[in-house]
């Protein structure tokens, strides 16, 4: 770019920002209008789906009072909590006038500055233009040869020096577009649900005490969030409990939250019992498919926990409340009104277990590293679990409800410890009955690279017959496993040295009919 054009896009970016100063300056908090009062945030519960806003007025006693909430709320769920206190209510959803959030106004102040700055550019681009077209337009008269010489090698110049600013303009007008388009994006994307209405409430307060009145809205909600880190030394299970909550009502709360984990209900109708009818098959209609809606395993397959994730402050153990339709749980925090996830601690706790290494060889060639309880003290909350073992970071899992009871929680692979399945050769043949006979198994290695002794809980499986017309006889298990379940599953218990490979054989027999064929699912 060339100097002189340096110094223009210079002066232009002191007034762009003497612009953004003033326009800094003239941030104002959200209050509300004239002859309005001004409703407090007391409390805040969250839901899976929503959240319940209870609000504190100031009303002079026998006198009207109005005041407006965020469009985010609907007129149908406000409600006095004392309804004697309010007289002549009436609550209404209205058109509002333009209105910037408090945690918005930065950002509105950094669209309307780079809008300015756009404005700017093309409009120097226009006077750049109008000026080449006065150099092309018709020389004008009455110039004698040598000056007009003059004016022609003087036009020219001016005319290749407006064509370069206009070729360093487009590239800025382009440049600043783009970072305007950006930032109203994300203006938009930020603002309050509901933002081109409000809600006015109208009223007259019957009391000398504070108003209270709740308010639902859908623009929010909470998940749970679990920080836990397994000592393979100890057992012990330090975890720290969090909620990642939100709420896009446009109005800023900080403070103590309680977190529901049940959604409330606005329409509760009584249990009915409807009659079993029954019809012949032929005209009956379909039967639905069902859906499984919850399951009680964890995943095996974790994915890599995100590189520079930053555990929440330390806080005490959680504040929980059960009751038989809900538990709920507390938390200090600072939520902005522009949907922005924020992390609430909740607590934290620790949990007793004992590390166990599990390889299922035929599900993966690493170990499984495990923690297992006979008993939880107190129920978990369902949500997402970052895991570690020994400070180190190794995946995510999803805890589900746990109550009482035998509990497994995997927390990663244990890359040192590692097994193989190899298939034996199959023999097939058939006996004089006319039956089929297949003689099959596998062997099981398994490799240890960790620095001490430890104990590999080994899972495997060999068929099992699902038909009257297949049998199965075991020819060979060594060494002979711990258990074996009802579903042909097998469990070894080995211990495995720094460096050692310990192999398992299994054979077995299938008879069937001899004009079959077997089929494994």
């Amino acid at each position: 770019m060339r100097f002189g054009t340096r110094r223009g896009v210079f002066f232009r970016g002191c007034r762009v920002f003497l612009t953004f100063l003033f326009s800094l300056a003239a941030l104002t908090a959200f209050a509300a209008a004239e002859g309005e009062v001004v409703a407090e945030v007391r409390t805040v519960d969250f839901y899976p789906m929503g959240a319940r806003f209870v609000f504190q007025v100031k009303a002079a006693p026998g006198k009207n009072f109005a005041l407006t909430l965020p469009g985010a709320f609907s007129p149908e769920d406000v409600r006095f909590v004392t309804r004697s206190d309010v007289a002549s209510l009436r609550v209404e959803s209205l058109l509002r006038e333009e209105w910037t959030p408090p945690a918005l106004a930065l950002l509105k102040s950094r669209v309307e500055v780079k809008d300015r700055e756009l404005k700017l550019l093309q409009g120097h681009k226009t006077a750049l233009e109008q000026t080449k077209a006065m150099i092309d337009s018709p020389l004008p008269k009455g110039f004698d040869g040598k000056s007009l010489l003059l004016y022609i090698e003087d036009a020219q110049a001016m005319r290749v020096r407006i064509e370069n600013d206009l070729v360093d303009l487009d590239l800025e007008i382009e440049k600043a577009a783009k970072e305007l388009n950006v930032l109203q994006g994300e203006y938009v994307r930020r603002s309050p649900s509901g933002a081109g209405n409000i809600v006015r409430i109208e009223g007259i307060s019957t009391t000398e005490n504070p108003l209270i009145f709740e308010a639902f809205t859908y623009a929010a909600g909470w998940r749970v969030q679990y920080d836990m880190n397994l000592d393979s030394a100890t057992g012990d299970i330090d975890a720290a409990m969090r909620a990642r909550a939100w709420q896009k009502t446009g109005i800023d709360v900080a403070g103590e939250f309680s977190f529901h984990t049940r959604q409330p209900s606005f329409a509760i109708n009584p249990p009915d019992l409807r009659p079993l009818a029954v019809n012949l098959r032929s005209q009956a209609a379909p039967r639905a498919k069902t859906e499984q809606l919850f399951s009680k395993s964890l995943p095996v397959n974790m994915m890599m926990a995100q590189a520079g994730s930053v555990p929440p402050p330390p806080s005490p153990e959680p504040m929980m409340t059960a009751t038989l339709a809900d538990v709920s749980v507390k938390g200090k925090g600072d939520l902005k009104g522009d949907g922005t996830p924020e992390d609430v601690a909740l607590g934290e706790f620790t949990l007793k277990s004992v590390p166990v290494l599990v390889s299922i060889p035929e599900q993966s060639r690493e170990a499984w590293i495990i923690a297992s309880m006979d008993s939880i003290p107190a129920p978990l909350l369902a949500g997402g679990a970052e895991l570690a073992v020994d400070g180190a970071a190794t995946g995510k899992s999803a805890i589900p409800e746990y109550g009482m009871g035998q509990t497994y929680l995997p927390f990663g692979m244990a890359s040192r410890l590692t097994s193989k399945k190899n298939r034996l050769v199959g023999k097939e043949g058939s006996s004089w009955l006319g039956k089929g006979i297949t003689e099959d198994g596998y062997t099981l290695e398994i490799t240890s690279g960790m620095e001490a002794e430890r104990e590999v809980t080994i899972k495997d499986r060999i068929p099992l017959s699902v038909n009257d017309k297949i049998s199965v006889e075991v020819t060979k298990i060594d060494p002979a496993p711990a258990e074996r379940d009802k579903e042909n599953k097998l469990t070894w218990k080995i211990s495995v040295k720094p460096g050692e490979t310990k192999k398992i054989v299994v054979e077995y027999t299938l008879k069937y009919p001899g004009d079959e064929a077997l089929e494994y699912r």
